[in-house]
């Protein structure tokens, strides 16, 4: 999965960054930051993929892919 300015991306759960830590180094790398998984949403970061949070049922029925926050921060940087 690569990550590209212009692309959603939502969270859900906790984490051991600050969420609005993560949110804004997302939104200064040109991403969207969601408050809900929708049809537009292009990932979502989850530390617990089997959490049955509300946003991960959607995930997965959307079919949006998940990662966890070590591997959304490491695209992250990868962001041009």
């Amino acid at each position: 999965m690569t990550l590209r300015p212009g692309q959603h991306v939502a969270f859900s759960g906790h984490f051991l960054t600050a969420r609005a830590d993560l949110e804004a180094r997302a939104r200064r790398a040109g991403l969207h930051v969601d408050a809900a998984v929708t049809e537009r949403t292009d990932v979502l970061v989850a530390n617990d993929a089997g959490s049955g949070s509300t946003a991960v049922r959607a995930a997965l029925v959307l079919g949006v892919p998940l990662v966890d926050e070590y591997t959304f921060e490491e695209r992250l940087s990868l962001v041009v």
